[in-house]
């Protein structure tokens, strides 16, 4: 197990840079946890934040891979995956003959997976991870991004609010990330589920 130290600043980004110089390693290879935040008043308001953190071993993206490929073996399906590093993001992206099975029904097994991947090994390597399979993410977000610009002009233009049918957190994230470009507009997810629905509606 890597040695453990704690770090204190006026924000993560500096605690994970004083870690970084700490350790001698790169920011993306610092693993943390956030023990607490708190605000201090001397006249004006000062944030602090602390965190345990350590150096990455470098097993926990074999672990990683290790899951998914018994995964895929039990499920008896015919793919292969790639795992990239991105800024604060794994990417798995999957191909082979069963693709289809995994965006049957706009994705849900895609889905599925990867709320699976996150809830066993996000909080392992430090970083959220995506799934993706014959650009099925890229092209949903094109389309709801679309779909979100569209709902703000009939919005805005007859002052009624719309509501859109259940979605899940990635599909939800497109709609809010668009509606919040629009200074005079908003958009609220209201579900206690996986799957919420979201309102678009003027502030």
């Amino acid at each position: 197990m890597s040695i453990i130290k704690e770090f204190c600043s006026t924000s993560l980004k500096e605690a994970l840079s004083l870690a970084s110089a700490e350790f001698n390693v790169h920011e993306d290879k610092i693993k943390y946890e956030i023990i607490t935040e708190k605000t201090k008043y001397f006249g004006h308001s000062q944030r602090e934040i602390y965190i345990k953190a350590w150096p990455s071993e470098g097993g926990e993206e074999n672990q990683l891979a290790s899951f998914i490929k018994e995964l895929l073996r039990l499920m008896d399906m015919d793919l292969q995956f790639n795992v990239s590093n991105g800024k604060g993001f794994l990417t798995v992206d999957f191909n082979g003959e069963d693709y289809k099975l995994m965006l049957y029904q706009n994705g849900k097994l895609l889905n599925a997976v990867q709320y699976l991947l996150n809830r066993l090994y996000s909080d392992i390597i430090g970083k959220k991870i995506y799934c993706e399979c014959q650009r099925f993410r890229k092209n949903r977000e094109f389309e709801l991004t679309n779909l979100a610009h569209r709902y703000a002009r009939t919005v805005r233009k007859n002052g009624r609010p719309i509501s859109l049918k259940e979605m899940n957190p990635f599909e939800r994230r497109i709609i809010h990330m668009t509606i919040n470009k629009y200074s005079d507009l908003e958009s609220k997810s209201k579900g206690d589920s996986f799957q919420k629905v979201i309102t678009i509606r003027k502030k």
